[in-house]
């Protein structure tokens, strides 16, 4: 499963399957469903999340804090090893909560 959160589009996408995608459903307003050609789950996109975000827990690797940032990979680990951005270290894999990096970018706001 991998977690995608757009910030621009104010949506995120968790995936559960690499298949292709058959047709979409609505679930509610703000979460649609997608299935694959045998009505199995591909993945679920969930709309308007900033409404909700406050009480979920946003996980990002590298390549996601990167992709946030939109800065390099390298620059994300620059930080982070530097004692800037708080991460935390699973083996060889670095993880931020999305309100570290909020905090982070509050920080270092400039009048």
């Amino acid at each position: 499963m991998k977690l995608t959160i757009d910030r621009r589009a104010n949506a995120a996408y968790l995936t559960v399957s690499t298949n292709p995608i058959k047709e979409t459903k609505p679930v509610s307003e703000y979460c649609n469903v997608d299935l694959d050609e045998n009505g199995a789950i591909v993945g679920l996109e969930m709309l308007f999340i900033s409404e909700y975000a406050a009480d979920f827990k946003v996980w990002l690797d590298l390549a996601g804090a990167a992709d946030y940032f939109q800065k390099s990979q390298e620059t994300i680990r620059r930080w982070a090893k530097s004692g800037q951005l708080q991460y935390y270290k699973f083996g060889r894999d670095f993880c931020f909560k999305k309100e570290d990096i909020d905090s982070f970018i509050l920080k270092n706001k400039y009048a």
